[in-house]
């Protein structure tokens, strides 16, 4: 496996409380790899899908470890992809009055970013997404229109 392939397992462990790590590492890597080997190196060459599974089952056991780290990861990741779509459209982003100018207008969120919700955020992206849609449609009509005039 390449450099740094086995960088998301580390984090994972380490997120997950456990008195002797190296002991929980051999537990984890003895337990998906069917009582194979406890050689995480061997485990992940050996069985790439199972490798995916403890690392994804790991991801959850790492969530439920740390709530709250995770909720504030979800939020910020949200947040810039909200921030991301608003820039394609041509939004400055630098300046929060003119960012929740558009967002509190009612058919956009009817409130500023840092008051939705993440349920709100979710919902807010494929509206987004849709603006940005129709504009370039406009556009493209536009400038069909301009050509052939």
């Amino acid at each position: 496996m390449k450099k740094g392939a086995y960088d998301r397992f580390f984090a994972l462990l380490n997120q997950i409380p456990h008195p002797d790590k190296d002991e929980f590492k051999e537990q984890l890597v003895w337990q998906y790899s069917n009582m194979l080997t406890t050689s995480l190196k061997e485990f992940a060459a050996q069985k790439p899908d199972d490798y995916k599974r403890m690392l994804a089952e790991m991801q959850v056991l790492a969530e439920k470890a740390n709530p709250r780290r995770y909720r504030e990861k979800e939020i910020k990741r949200l947040r810039s992809a909200i921030l991301y779509r608003m820039q394609k459209y041509g939004i400055d982003t630098t300046s929060w009055p003119i960012v929740n100018k558009f967002l509190e207008q009612p058919r956009v969120a009817g409130k500023r970013l840092y008051d939705l919700s993440i349920d709100e955020m979710t919902a807010l992206i494929p509206k987004l997404e849709n603006i940005l849609y129709k504009d370039m449609v406009k556009r493209e009509q536009e400038r069909e229109t301009a050509i052939n005039n």
